[in-house]
C-alpha cells in the first residue's frame, strides 16, 4: 500500500514539474493588413515576445510589421479595502450610584470604535503599436 502511495505521490510531482510555459500575447486591436496592438503582461518573457511577433506576422501577411511604439501602459487600477472595527465596555464615568440608580456621569455600555483603509494599486500592462508597412522579400 506505500509503495502505490509513493508511487502515485511522485507520478504527481513529476507532472507539475513538466507541465510546458504558454505564451501569453493578446490582440487589443487589429486592423488586417494595417497594423495593430499587441498586449503582453508587463513581466514578460521571450516566449511572450515570440508570441507577438507571430500574431504581428500573421496579421500583416505578405507585409513586414514595424514596431511604432513599445512600452508598459496603465490600463485601470484595483483598489482592496480593510475596515477593522474594535469593540469594548465602558463601565461609565464619574457620578455615583445610591440604591442603584445613577446620579451625574454616563451610563456604562458597549462601545465600538471602527478605521477604514484603502490602497489603489494601477493595473499596467506591455503594449506593442505595430504597422505594416513595406512588403516582404
Amino acid at each position: 500500500m506505500k509503495v502505490i502511495l509513493l508511487m502515485g505521490l511522485t507520478l504527481l510531482l513529476a507532472s507539475c514539474q513538466t507541465m510546458p510555459y504558454q505564451p501569453y500575447a493578446r490582440e487589443v486591436k487589429k486592423k488586417p493588413a494595417e497594423g495593430g496592438l499587441i498586449a503582453l503582461r508587463t513581466e514578460h518573457r521571450p516566449e511572450d515576445r515570440a508570441r507577438a511577433d507571430e500574431l504581428m506576422a500573421a496579421n500583416c501577411g505578405k507585409k513586414q510589421p514595424i514596431v511604432k511604439e513599445e512600452g508598459e501602459v496603465v490600463v485601470g487600477q484595483k483598489t482592496d479595502a480593510t475596515t477593522s472595527t474594535k469593540q469594548g465596555y465602558d463601565n461609565g464615568s464619574s457620578g455615583f450610584k445610591l440604591g442603584g440608580i445613577r446620579f451625574g456621569g454616563e451610563e456604562a455600555g458597549a462601545t465600538e470604535n471602527g478605521s477604514t483603509s484603502a490602497t489603489t494599486t494601477q493595473l499596467k500592462e506591455w503594449q506593442i503599436a505595430y504597422d505594416c508597412t513595406k512588403t516582404k522579400r
